[in-house]
């Protein structure tokens, strides 16, 4: 076995001006009339017009709940604790609402006031009046209604009147315009539905149609855009609670937003995963959600039997940090602690379908965690848990959940010993820029042999066969923030020659240019086993430039130890580099392999590395780049200028003190890893070609524990 040469630790940092950091450039002025002459003066006659369904056909409210619903809501919040605390935090400060002046507002100029405010509270309205009934609560709604129509423009920008703030406000004018419908002045009623009406034909010509002038088309080019579900929201909302008051003729247009949403279901995987991280799921999933839910009780329609709707919860269960109020993510992903919000309330959802108690449970538990404020403001439940929250799904466990997840759409694997705060989690990635999914609609879109249809994987990152881990509060190996460039260095993988893979190195993350990415990274193995343990693999040779063949291998074996297994194959000589990001690193003994990382707040992972050739171990400083704000972090570089080299890396989370050695004969490897009652043998084969899993057998006393063998394939979802 082959131990590293330790080099030195580098010394300096790097300037914020070596990142090619910007200042923003100057916003061009709107062309009003140039982008309102886009929208046609009438529309076409519908062919296939939508009808209301018969059970809510003239009555209100009927988006997210009826007054039916409203009578079973009120007995509910009486004896259930979460929705009783909802119900309570939400009237609380919505009878100290006020009727709104306000003069061109700012949530119909920036996005994020829209989010915050439209979404976040004012919508909440729409509960805090149908629970109460309190006049003043009316009042307040009838303010912001008369306020909104008031202005010409929802969303006065580039996008005029049908970027995401535009979405947001809709939402929110939907939901209260349904509330108080019954409680109008019909004249006034007939005003605020034609103005409605108005911004949704906006929203349709200008956004869906790509008729806005000086807007980037960024969200109209596939279905799993975030941006786009909120705007779809938007136009559900606002759609369904005019259709059929006086003088509205909407037929087109519901017709129209039916296409959309047919459209959205047909290519959202059925994992209901983000290939953008759990962070960015979050920021879209409950305005499809919320969708969903409204067409089917008003168009009655079934798209909540998509199975997306019942699984997405897994992706923010899975990827929850043990002992944060954070993830352990991907992509564009802060990882940073957080607030339980409206946007989070939308995963419960997914047991409301499923009758999964233990789901429940799991969610329940984040929500409680989540939602105490570091910051001294006070913890507030979100009005969202009235619209998805169920407390007849009681009596469930959390623990009774598996610890181990695949998610085939995205060719990503989370593994952990424990759901609670002292846990112990690894996280796996080898799939497709933008999952499995958003590939096939790129090539069902396409049109000619010429160019691949464009599709935004912006907040994706080049980050193929890399890991994250986390423990008992801390992110030991960092699974990154959202950064400005996007360039594999950061990530927890490997670089050949200095460089990373494809398409890095950009501000935003494109798509390769007329190739398959379903090619270029994917998961080969998996393999669960018993006593939690699992063995996941990936392929990312097609992913760099000058490689044959990348084959990484993560085996966790929870409560023992963790193994990350590395068979690289250049077309010639090339420059390797295993990286490893940790908030700080330290070499013990470099001629056994032995380093620990290790954090401010006292936690230590210690890890051994070996290899079949001699190789350079160093600590460099890594600068995480981070939209939100930046750290300066320490990253293992271990090295070497090879055709080919097999890593062996052995990670002591649980403190046994494992003890590995390495030996090659032929093409196999013999590892062996001992600690206090282990005394593992592993027999590591390479894969034949470049889809079979690797051939991997652990065994203990003669008696095999865990084996990877060709047949163990990691599904992919079918095209």
């Amino acid at each position: 076995m082959k131990f590293f040469r330790p080099l030195c630790v580098a010394s300096a940092v790097l300037s914020l001006a070596s990142w090619g950091f910007a200042a923003p450039a100057t916003k061009p002025a709107v062309d009003y009339a140039g982008n309102l002459a886009k929208v046609p003066a009438a529309d076409p006659a519908p062919t296939a017009a939508p009808t209301i369904a018969p059970a809510v056909a003239g009555q209100h409210p009927r988006l997210l709940f009826t007054a039916a619903d409203i009578e079973t809501l009120k007995k509910q919040t009486e004896t259930d604790p979460v929705l009783k605390r909802a119900a309570g935090d939400l009237l609380t400060w919505a009878k100290r609402m006020k009727p709104v002046t306000e003069v061109h507002p700012m949530i119909i100029r920036d996005d994020t006031a829209a989010l915050s405010t439209s979404t976040g509270s004012w919508a909440g309205l729409s509960y805090a009046y149908a629970l109460s009934k309190d006049p003043k609560i009316k009042d307040a709604i009838v303010s912001i209604l008369q306020m909104m129509i008031a202005e010409p423009y929802w969303a006065d920008g580039a996008e005029l009147d049908s970027n995401m703030g535009a979405g947001n406000n809709m939402f929110m004018v939907g939901l209260l315009f349904d509330v108080v419908h019954d409680d109008l002045d019909p004249e006034l009623r007939e005003k605020i539905a034609a103005n409605m009406l108005v911004h949704v034909r906006r929203m349709y010509y200008l956004g869906h149609k790509q008729g806005a002038l000086l807007a980037n088309k960024y969200w109209q080019q596939d279905t799993q855009n975030n941006h786009r579900w909120h705007r779809d929201a938007g136009m559900s909302a606002c759609l369904l609670s005019i259709f059929d008051v006086k003088g509205i003729d909407a037929g087109f247009m519901m017709q129209e937003h039916k296409k959309e949403m047919d459209l959205l279901m047909k290519w959202w995987p059925a994992d209901g995963d983000c290939h953008e991280g759990a962070g960015y799921q979050t920021f879209g999933f409950m305005y499809l959600a919320a969708a969903a839910s409204m067409c089917d009780r008003v168009m009655g329609t079934d798209y909540l039997k998509h199975p997306g709707f019942s699984n997405s919860w897994a992706q923010q269960i899975y990827y929850a940090a043990p002992g944060r109020n954070s993830d352990m993510s991907f992509g564009d992903d802060m990882n940073g602690d957080g607030v339980f919000g409206n946007l989070e309330g939308g995963f419960f959802i997914g047991p409301k379908i499923t009758r999964d108690k233990n789901v429940q449970a799991a969610l329940t538990r984040r929500l409680q965690t989540k939602v105490k404020r570091k910051d001294g403001r006070p913890d507030n439940y979100p009005w969202s848990l009235l619209a998805f929250y169920d407390p007849t799904l009681e009596g469930g466990d959390y623990k009774a959940l598996p610890t181990y997840k695949l998610f085939e759409d995205l060719g990503a694997a989370s593994m952990r010993d424990t759901w609670e705060d002292n846990g112990v989690c690894l996280t796996f990635k080898c799939g497709p820029y933008g999952g499995y999914k958003l590939s096939e609609y790129r090539k069902a879109m396409t049109q000619g042999d010429d160019k691949l249809h464009y599709i935004n994987v912006a907040h994706d990152d080049p980050d193929a066969n890399s890991f994250a881990l986390g423990m008992d509060g801390a992110l030991m190996f960092h699974p990154g923030l959202y950064s400005f460039r996007k360039i594999t260095e950061q990530q927890n993988a490997v670089t050949i020659d200095g460089k990373g893979q494809i398409n890095e190195g950009n501000d935003f993350m494109q798509p390769v240019e007329n190739v398959d990415m379903r090619t270029l990274s994917y998961l080969t193995g998996w393999k669960p086993g018993e006593k939690g343990r699992a063995i996941v693999e990936g392929e990312a040779s097609p992913a760099y430039k000058g490689l044959k063949h990348f084959r990484r291998t993560a085996v966790f074996m929870p409560g023992e130890y963790i193994l990350m297994l590395d068979d690289i194959l250049g077309d010639a000589a090339r420059q390797i580099a295993w990286r490893g990001t940790v908030e700080k690193g330290q070499f013990d003994k470099p001629e056994t392999g032995h380093c620990h990382a290790y954090t401010k707040s006292g936690k230590q992972l210690d890890f051994q590395m070996l290899a079949n050739k001699d190789f350079d171990g160093a600590i460099d400083f890594m600068y995480l780049d981070g939209r939100f704000g930046g750290a300066l972090m320490q990253q293992f570089q271990f090295s070497l200028n090879s055709e080919s080299v097999k890593f062996a890396c052995l990670m002591d989370p649980w403190k046994k003190k494992p003890e590995m050695t390495l030996k090659e004969v032929g093409d196999t490897v013999t590892l062996t890893v001992k600690a206090d009652g282990i005394d593992d043998v592993w027999t590591w084969k390479p894969a034949k070609d470049g889809e079979t899993p690797s051939q991997l057998t652990c065994t203990r006393a003669g008696a095999e524990l865990i084996t990877l063998e060709e047949k163990d394939k990691a599904t992919r979802p079918a095209n």
